[in-house]
């Protein structure tokens, strides 16, 4: 294997080209700007110095105007120009409908930037050269007081024209070199961070001169260029000013120093600027903290010539956050320096080319680490990068596992390590695929990552991947092929939840093996054959054994808690390598996790025990008194004839949340605000794809989101950890939001009786949203078929793959109020007086009042499940999609206002073949004729041709289309199927509210106000500020001809005009007959929709009007004149 290690040494040095990119990544948390009119605006800094952009918190691309406001940016997806809209932007509950509309148009940031890369060549800054191996690590240094030559580094702060720092030169003197600097709870200097890391082989120095100010402002170097990319305009001429500064202020300063490797050139030159960065302010003028060289114009200073430099800011955060402007943090100068030494970004550095690649997050200091405890406390350096650097050594601190062994390792920070070589047979000199076993302790550097435990990072450095990705400095640029991911203990591979990453950690396992969860298999899909057992930790070490181990091991391991409810759960475990007979004592111990994190029979403040009666080796408690919706940690335990104690790893498990008894003045009510180790209290998610994208906290929102997958169609659940006792009229209520035109989101609702189990869960109903772009809107969904039974609710993303977001906000339980009949809306003088129903439970009503106005309602949607109503053949359908696998129809519901446009796209897939789409239109519900011309589909087209028959329908009054197919060896599919028709009149709204009684007199603003125009009200009854259903509309219009009545016992108002009978508030299906006095039958039809207008020219005198549905015949009579 020392081949191979001198590989790896030499290709970490050559990989220092100007092809890789290595800036820090973006600030990964919402950030609140302030705009120039002194609102705020919740947004979301991406990418890195090399391409960055902002978004929203809903995912929609911004950029300033001139006159410094965020306004939204869309995406020609012909052309791939990006277009600067005039619409300045505000958070999602506080647009109006206007901007709602510019949104529901735009391009979603992440389906733009998929598509820019493609078109793009983003220019990469890197330095000119890496560190020589013979300065960062000189030799091997395994005393604590062993001497090794400090190396020199020029630090140069520089002030703006326009921007001066609030930091002295010792502020950061003391900052870069100062043994345990602890100012605003750091965790020490840089030279400690790299003395540490490096076990004392390579300790920094850092002489800083400065401040000097430039002679431009702050936009004149770290303004934006004008092109796509982002990139900063000018850092260059940044690094040449204070060059020269430093030499005419410092003349006696000799730069040859800096060379510590003898090779002619500066090692690094390390500028921090004043103010903020703009990977934490988004603001273009700002300059992106990055590494780079200095081209062919290198400047020369006592004999060396300067190339490669780093910068950052002065200041952490943003003006304004934190409110006293603070000193950033010493984790983007551990970033950026560590780069000069080599090492590369595990972040994705590609943004969302290749599928978004999921990094090792704080784990890592080249993922979002540097971030750690604001940028205080970047954590361990891991194994592989310090064998880049040559801090640790195969052999003595990194030994492979391969034979029978017991192992006990150290911490991380002791430099120690293991590893699996998942290639063994493998030529050398071509690389290696390696499993590093590391063990990360929440102390010292470490204090602050997710968990501590055992670390199983899996990392392809063969050649192949080398050059593919490692070269590029993008090892986790490929979403399919990552080059150092960690393996999860808990199977679940997503940025969500890094706190179940560690060994036996939060799931208790204790095992790496050929057929474990995770398993033990290298990229070829091969075996590693090198089983890891029976993993412990304890006193910050971790144990554990290779192939069966050299000692037999009396063992505890914890199993996850079953049966948890709100104040019981069964506890279990199993014992290795003993006998019943040999056990004293067996039994659980447990606590709040936020009391202790191991619990055992020493602790007498906070931990609770019982013993098991009957010992076996796979003992089994139940416990009844706990507390609902806590986290506990419960490890089990046996006691030996020996006298000895031994204990399994420690589980964390949570109870479920108190069961909600639902009522109608005690209605249940949440959100998604609070979180617990990755998962919204009271929830649980599940990656059931285990494709590493899931449910997300979106905290700029406030909300939950389900976001883009390049790869997957989703499968990921949100299952509430509440039982919930149903009323009679039990009802789900939830806000939803997606996010643009181009993207449907399927989303299902599940109820299981039995348990919170996956398995349990059966579905409710299925909603494809299409609607509502950028907006908050709520669904329901009736759980009265559950009344009286305790029930568990789920919700499941199946959307498919390349769509967008998926929101959700509040989730409500309700027994729903019943709807008010409206039964009296009438002249009464001056005033119009409305009287309704009352409702049993109701405290209030809300009442609304409208008139109507000569303008067209016009409407435009995503077909609907609702819109398909005659279907034959094979056809499977869902919102705005007709998939054809057989020759047949699909015919849509009745628009009696008539259809104006009718817009789609056609794809089709195999096997061979001509197949045809021809669509038909009805005006007179009888009569059907061709609408546009015939499609054909005669060859496989993923991509598919766009339909569109305005010039076909628009004014023609066609009622219904039919969607004909002729299957001649090709399936087709329609997609994006978007309707656009009349229905009713706009109506103008003139009051709303609520009111507490169930008549009310609306007086006229001007005299004769009544005299002209129809009216319209409706009600829905309420509980405090909860309303419910709107109840069937009443209208009133002053005329000799038209009188408006509601049918006794239904919802449904008849309204009689001179020529016809128009019937409002029906249930679709409703059967409706008009008889005379005689018997005689005048009119019979079947409601397509809500409303229905039967014709009465030619008729006079007495009629009944018949309305049956599934409630059943009701009945009213009229005079027709």
């Amino acid at each position: 294997m020392k081949s191979f290690k001198r590989l790896l040494l030499a290709s970490a040095i050559a990989m220092g080209s100007v092809h890789g990119a290595n800036a820090i990544g973006a600030y990964p948390r919402p950030i609140v700007m302030k705009q120039p009119d002194g609102t705020t605006l919740l947004v979301r800094i991406q990418g890195d110095e090399n391409y960055h952009f902002v978004t929203t918190s809903d995912g929609f691309m911004l950029k300033k105007d001139r006159e410094g406001f965020f306004c939204y940016v869309d995406y020609d997806m012909k052309t791939g120009k990006r277009i600067a809209t005039k619409q300045r932007a505000h958070n999602i509950n506080e647009r109006n409908g206007a901007e709602r509309q510019v949104v529901a148009n735009l391009v979603a940031a992440q389906t733009m930037n998929a598509d820019f890369l493609k078109r793009t060549n983003i220019m990469r800054k890197a330095p000119a050269k890496t560190l020589d191996r013979k300065i960062v690590a000189p030799r091997r240094v395994m005393g604590q007081n062993a001497k090794v030559k400090e190396s020199q580094y020029l630090v140069i702060l520089v002030n703006f024209a326009d921007s001066t720092m609030r930091h002295s030169n010792d502020d950061f003197t003391r900052w870069l070199n100062e043994p345990g600097y602890n100012t605003n709870g750091g965790t020490g200097s840089v030279k400690d961070y790299y003395r540490d890391n490096s076990m004392g082989q390579f300790i920094p120095n850092f002489q800083v001169v400065g401040p000097y100010t430039l002679s431009k402002p702050t936009a004149y170097y770290g303004g934006n260029y004008s092109d796509t990319q982002g990139t900063d305009a000018n850092p260059r001429d940044m690094v040449r000013e204070a060059l020269e500064l430093a030499r005419k202020n410092n003349p006696q300063l000799d730069f040859s120093q800096f060379d510590n490797d003898g090779d002619g050139e500066m090692d690094n030159c390390y500028i921090i600027y004043a103010g903020y960065s703009e990977a934490s302010t988004a603001n273009d003028d700002d300059i992106w903290p990055h590494s780079w060289n200095m081209g062919d114009d290198k400047p020369e200073y006592d004999g060396i010539k300067v190339n490669n430099y780093s910068c950052s800011a002065e200041l952490v955060g943003m003006p304004g956050a934190p409110a006293v402007p603070s000193m950033d943090g010493i984790g983007t100068f551990t970033h950026e320096f560590g780069h000069v030494l080599g090492l590369k970004d595990m972040y994705d550095t590609d943004s969302y080319d290749n599928g978004v690649g999921l990094d090792p997050g704080d784990y890592s200091l080249y993922a979002s680490g540097s971030y750690n405890n604001d940028s205080r406390t970047p954590p361990c350096l891991m194994a592989f990068e310090r064998m880049q650097m040559g801090w640790m050594s195969e052999g003595t601190d990194i030994k492979e596992l391969l034979n029978p062994e017991d192992v006990t390792l150290e911490s991380i920070a002791n430099n120690k390590a293991r590893f699996i070589n998942a290639q063994p047979g493998r030529e050398a000199g071509t690389g290696m695929e390696w499993f590093i076993l590391e063990n990360r302790q929440k102390t010292g550097w470490d204090k602050y990552i997710p968990a501590h435990g055992l670390v199983i990072t899996h990392y392809d450095y063969t050649k192949e991947m080398q050059e593919k990705w490692w070269s590029i400095n993008g090892p986790n640029n490929s979403a399919q092929h990552r080059c150092m991911y960690i393996v999860p203990a808990d199977n679940i591979d997503d940025a969500n939840s890094r706190n179940g990453d560690t060994y036996p950690g939060t799931t208790g396992n204790t095992e790496f093996t050929d057929t474990s969860k995770p398993a033990a298999i290298n990229w070829n899909n091969e075996p590693l054959g090198v089983p890891v057992t029976n993993i412990t930790e304890g006193d910050g070490l971790i144990r554990f054994q290779v192939k069966g181990g050299t000692s037999k091991w009396q063992t505890v391991k914890t199993l996850t808690p079953v049966d948890v409810w709100d104040t019981r759960a069964t506890f279990k475990a199993e014992y290795g390598n003993v006998t019943a007979a040999d056990i004293k004592e067996a039994g659980f111990c447990w606590a709040l996790s936020r009391d202790t994190y191991e619990p055992s029979l020493d602790d007498k403040q906070y931990t609770s025990y019982a013993k098991v009666e009957n010992i076996t080796t796979s003992p089994s408690l139940t416990v009844t008194d706990l507390q609902p919706g806590v986290e506990y940690g419960v490890r089990a335990y046996m006691k030996l004839g020996n006298g000895q104690t031994v204990y399994g790893a420690t589980l964390p498990f949570s109870t479920e949340c108190q069961t909600a008894e639902i009522t109608v003045d005690n209605p249940f009510h949440d959100d998604f605000l609070s979180w617990t180790n990755g998962q919204p209290d009271c929830w649980r998610i599940i990656d059931n794809n285990g494709d590493g994208t899931t449910w997300v906290a979106d905290e700029s929102s406030g909300s939950i989101v389900y976001s883009f997958n390049y790869w997957n169609d989703a499968d990921d659940y949100l299952i509430c950890k509440r039982r919930f006792h149903v009323p009679e009229n039990g009802t789900l209520f939830f806000t939803r939001g997606v996010s643009e035109q181009t993207s449907i989101e399927n989303l299902e609702v599940l109820v299981s009786t039995k348990s919170s189990d996956l398995k349990d869960f059966n579905l409710v109903e299925r909603f494809s949203f299409a609607d509502y772009f950028a907006q908050q809107h709520m669904e329901e969904v009736d759980l009265s078929k559950y009344a009286g039974q305790d029930i568990y609710v789920a919700f499941r993303c199946c959307s498919d793959k390349m769509q967008g977001y998926l929101w959700l906000w509040d989730v409500m339980v309700t027994d729903k109020l019943k709807t008010p009949v409206i039964t009296k809306f009438e002249r009464n003088g001056t005033a119009l007086h409305a009287e309704w129903t009352p409702v049993e439970g109701a405290t209030g009503y809300y009442l609304y009042f409208g008139k109507e106005t000569d303008q067209v309602n016009q409407e435009a949607a995503f077909a609907p499940m609702s819109f398909y109503k005659e279907v034959t053949g094979d056809v499977d359908l869902s919102t705005g999609q007709l998939f054809f696998k057989s020759t047949g129809s699909v015919t849509l519901k009745e628009f009696e206002d008539g259809i104006e446009d009718c817009k789609f796209i056609v794809t089709t897939s195999g096997p061979l073949g001509t197949s045809e789409l021809t669509v038909e239109g009805t005006k007179d519900l009888r009569t059907w004729q061709t609408v546009g011309p015939k499609t054909v589909l005669s060859q496989y087209d993923s991509e598919g041709q766009e339909v569109d028959l305005s010039s076909y329908l628009e004014g023609k009054n066609y009622k219904k289309l039919r969607f004909n197919f002729k299957h001649g060896g090709r399936n087709g599919r329609v997609k994006y199927l978007t309707l656009f028709y009349n229905n009713g009149k706009v109506w103008e709204d003139l009051a709303a509210g609520g009111v507490g009684v169930t008549s009310i007199d609306i007086p006229e603003k001007t005299e004769g106000e009544f005299d002209k125009g129809r009216y319209k009200i409706w009600v829905a009854s309420g509980w405090q500020n909860i309303f419910y259903d709107e109840s069937a509309p009443a209208y009133y219009e002053k005329t000799t001809t038209a009188i408006s009545d509601v049918i006794e016992g239904t919802a449904v108002t008849l309204t009689n005009s001179m020529n016809d009978l128009r019937l409002e508030g029906l249930k679709p299906g409703s059967n409706v007959t008009l008889t005379s006095s005689t018997g005689a039958t005048l009119y019979t039809g079947t409601a397509s929709g809500t409303s229905l207008t039967i014709p009465t020219s030619g008729m006079k005198g007495v009629a009944i009007v018949s309305v049956a549905s599934e409630n059943g015949t009701f009945r009213t009579k009229t005079i027709i004149r």
